[in-house]
Order: C-alpha cells, then sequence, then structure tokens
C-alpha cells in the first residue's frame, strides 16, 4: 500500500505530522473549525486509551471528553518542536488515572493473551486439550485471574502494558507519553509479563 501511494512509513509520519501543526496553528489563532478536525483524528484512539484503563464506556467518554478541554484551553502553549499525539495522549492517561484515583476503583482488563520479554504476544494454551468442557472452564478462569492480576499490578507497569499490549504503541511513544527513556519502559513491561506469569503459571504450558 506504502508503494502505492508512493510514500514510505517516514514520510508518512512526516505528512500526519505536518497536517498537526497546520491545524494547530489555525486553531491558536480562533479556527474553531481546524479543532474539531483534530478532534476527529484523534477521538477514537483517544477513547480506546482512555477504555483500555478505566474499564468503562462512560467514563472512557467523559475522560476523552475532559482530554480534548484541556487540549482546547492549553493549546496555545503546545510547542510545535513535541509531537501532538504524544502529548494528547500523555493527557488522556493522565486524566484516566485522575478518575481512576477520584472513584477509588480499578479497572478490568479482558485480554487473552499476553507478551513475553521481548514485548511480543504469546498465546496462552490451556494444558489439556482433550477435555473441552474443562478446558472451556479454564479459560474462564484464567481470563478472570488475568483481569484481576492486571489490575494489581504497579501503575507504571499496567499503564506500560496497556499501551504496549492493548493499544498497540512501541516502546518509544510510550516513553514519551510517559517521559521516561525507553529503556525503563522495557523494564516496566518486562516486569508485568514476569509477574503475570508467576500468577498465572499454572495455565501455562
Amino acid at each position: 500500500m506504502e508503494e502505492i501511494l508512493g510514500l514510505k512509513p517516514k514520510e508518512q509520519r512526516l505528512e500526519e505530522l505536518n497536517k498537526d501543526i497546520v491545524l494547530i496553528e489555525r486553531i491558536k489563532q480562533g479556527d474553531r473549525a481546524s479543532f474539531d478536525v483534530l478532534v476527529s483524528l484523534y477521538q477514537q484512539k483517544g477513547l480506546e486509551i482512555a477504555y483500555n484503563i478505566v474499564g468503562n464506556l462512560e467514563d472512557a467518554k467523559d475522560v476523552l471528553q475532559e482530554a480534548f478541554v484541556k487540549v482546547y484551553l492549553n493549546i496555545k502553549g503546545f510547542q510545535e518542536k513535541a509531537k501532538f499525539s504524544t502529548w494528547f495522549y500523555r493527557i488522556v492517561v493522565n486524566c484516566s488515572l485522575d478518575l481512576l484515583r477520584k472513584k477509588k476503583r480499578i479497572k478490568n482488563v479482558p485480554i487473552d493473551s499476553i507478551m513475553d520479554e521481548d514485548g511480543q504476544e504469546k498465546r496462552l494454551d490451556i494444558a489439556d486439550n482433550h477435555w473441552e468442557p474443562l478446558k472451556i472452564s479454564m479459560e474462564r478462569e484464567l481470563a478472570r485471574d488475568l483481569e484481576e492480576n492486571i489490575n494489581k499490578l504497579p501503575e507504571k507497569q499496567r499503564i506500560c502494558f496497556i499501551l504496549k499490549h492493548q493499544n498497540g504503541l512501541n516502546i518509544e511513544e510510550i516513553s514519551h507519553i510517559l517521559k521516561c527513556n525507553p529503556a525503563t519502559v522495557k523494564v516496566h513491561l518486562f516486569r508485568a509479563v514476569n509477574n503475570l506469569r508467576k500468577k498465572i503459571s499454572k495455565y501455562l504450558i
């Protein structure tokens, strides 16, 4: 597809960055229509990130609305040398965490796979492949245990795990969002995976 368009991934990213810069400059000048365009470009990904953290669609919508309000109020202070997506996703993550702290509750993350130390997905295979009813029962138990233990991860591990595994962001993007270096993100991911494996080891072959 990239060859058909005559664009390399780097060129595509540059084009998206330039589009954001143009929109942001117009917004700074008071163009509300440009803000609506910016919202349309980022609302889906923002909603996905919020939902994966707060675990509730209505709460996720509230988080997204609050995030866009903060963007609108603070857009004049945004520096174009930074990526808008990174800045926006950081706001979404912070708003999501603020909501969880206010409600003093944790999210449920439905998930049936896990990453290895290299950040690659690994299916969680049930040990008994011969007795289907038992397998289904174990899979349900696994899902419950996995949700519970993801919720119990330290905050940074949990957020890194969600952004990488649930939202498909790469390590560099996560490092910018959390304002830490990529090596730190890798450590959080590695520890999260190890912690989860210890808790659900009885389900793994």
